[in-house]
């Protein structure tokens, strides 16, 4: 079977696909989010802070709209094995959290869909009781 094109070469895209794809990426993305992505999004929520606490294995993150995310620390092997200076060296971006010094990134949308599934266990657990 022979390759459909020499190895590095660029595919050829009609005119008429490239406008189109243009045109409508805008569409195309937001038909792809979901609803946290929409959320997030709307709400213009984003991790405004992030703050750690060893000698109670917590870390806190406060959104924009002033709601606190806490997770343990020691549920985070990258992070509870950090130093920390690495732990403090973080960049928050639309998306989430960043840790360079760690290669470690945490988003935002992971955040609030565990947030929404420990809610539905709790909902779960109430109803079964």
């Amino acid at each position: 079977m022979q390759p459909s094109s020499t190895p590095g070469a660029q595919p050829s895209v009609s005119k008429r696909l490239l406008n189109y794809l243009s045109d409508n990426a805008d569409e195309a993305s937001m038909a792809q989010q979901d609803e946290f992505d929409q959320l997030i999004g709307s709400k213009g929520l984003r991790i405004a802070r992030f703050a750690f606490f060893r000698d109670v294995d917590v870390f806190l993150l406060i959104l924009s709209n002033r709601r606190i995310i806490s997770r343990p620390l020691s549920a985070y092997p990258s992070l509870v094995s950090a130093t920390d200076i690495q732990l403090t060296n973080y960049t928050i971006s639309d998306s989430g959290i960043h840790w360079p010094l760690l290669d470690v990134d945490l988003s935002l949308r992971g955040f609030l869909m565990e947030d929404a599934v420990m809610g539905l266990r709790a909902e779960n657990s109430r109803l079964a009781a």
